[in-house]
């Protein structure tokens, strides 16, 4: 029977036809590319293959292996057709796992704090009955002994266990909030606009740069790079690409929407002016200019928390300098905005504390 590598947006990509002790699950493993055992499916699969279009390096690289280690492989991949759920039920579906493997290991969390206590209290019943200073002169006595030493032992590595338990559900729990958490959200977007921008452009060209010439389509060569003809199947695939993209897109852009009428706020341009200062690692730089992305502030060196940083702030820390060294802080990054009179403002009052706190008053 052939071992058939198989991927589907909905499924992703799966090992069809193996079975346990042939030797599949080995080679693929050694590979180090993604490929594991689904416990929850009970199949050999690539993980984050979901919903996306097939890894095709990674599929041919693993039909190589299969096929040098004796195995009949074939390949089956289905990039068109789109999934049967769109982002919002997969999104939901990604929650839900994410609780249930808090669940899961707050439960191993539970049980090996109970194999810890029951292991501890076995120590201490043989500890509180241990005479002060009995020497260990028989074989009974060091064994005893042994046995003690051993309860305190696991009770210690099941605490080991409760600890990464804990830290592993902690994970899980905050999964979702920083995934949805807005800057996160805005600069997912950004990325999200980018991929969409490229799609578009493979859509729309005539030609795709393909990184080596292994056959196919006649290739066109054009100052030492290799294109080839779009097919039917790039066409397909990157259309379903697009659908699943702008779908994502809407998920996100509704979120940021939710956000913003529960008073959060997204920054732009808009919002600043040259001489206003912007919090970043809550520290207030001044902003020396307004770009349609981010705002350019002066670069501090170390990054250390100063509370105001200003140009002549800069100027001082760095007199040799003919140009003040620059950095810029994004708009989905900033933490706060405030104007030049506000800032004065705090600055005397801070001064003006200070000056009272020296008096001794």
């Amino acid at each position: 029977m052939p071992i058939v590598i198989k991927h589907t947006r909905d499924d992703g990509t799966l090992i069809e036809g193996s079975e346990k002790g042939d030797g599949v699950y080995e080679v693929l493993r050694d590979l180090r590319c993604g490929w594991r055992w689904m416990r929850s499916i009970g199949r050999i699969g690539l993980q984050r293959s979901r919903f996306k279009a097939a890894k095709r390096y990674e599929i041919e690289q693993a039909a190589r292996a299969l096929r040098a280690a004796g195995h009949d492989v074939q390949v089956d991949i289905d990039d068109t057709t789109l999934p049967a759920t769109g982002f919002a039920e997969q999104e939901a579906e990604r929650v839900q796992r994410a609780d249930q493997r808090a669940d899961r290991y707050g439960d191993y969390a539970g049980k090996a704090a109970a194999r810890s206590e029951a292991a501890y209290e076995r120590y201490r019943q043989s500890a509180d009955s241990w005479p002060l200073g009995q020497p260990l002169i028989s074989d009974s006595a060091r064994a005893a002994h042994r046995r003690m030493m051993a309860a305190h032992d696991a009770s210690m590595a099941e605490q080991d266990k409760v600890r990464y338990w804990a830290g592993r559900r902690r994970a899980a729990q905050a999964h979702q909030r920083h995934r949805e958490a807005l800057p996160t959200v805005l600069r997912r977007i950004e990325r999200l606009e980018q991929q969409r921008r490229r799609l578009v452009r493979l859509l729309e060209g005539e030609y795709r740069w393909v990184h080596d010439d292994n056959g196919g389509p006649a290739p066109m060569r054009r100052d030492g790079d290799i294109y080839r003809k779009v097919t039917p199947a790039d066409a397909g695939r990157w259309t379903a690409d697009l659908i699943q993209l702008d779908g994502e897109l809407g998920y996100w852009r509704d979120v940021v929407t939710d956000r913003q009428k529960a008073g959060q706020k997204v920054w732009s341009k808009d919002d600043f002016s040259v001489g206003d200062f912007v919090k970043r690692h809550g520290t207030w730089f001044e902003v020396m200019r307004v770009n349609s992305k981010s705002v350019t502030v002066p670069w501090m060196i170390g990054g250390v928390t100063r509370g105001i940083y200003t140009v002549a702030d800069a100027r001082r820390q760095f007199p040799q300098d003919k140009k003040v060294s620059t950095d810029t802080i994004p708009y989905n990054k900033v933490e706060g905005r405030a104007s030049a009179q506000e800032v004065r403002d705090a600055m005397t009052r801070a001064n003006s504390e200070k000056r009272h706190f020296d008096s001794g008053n």
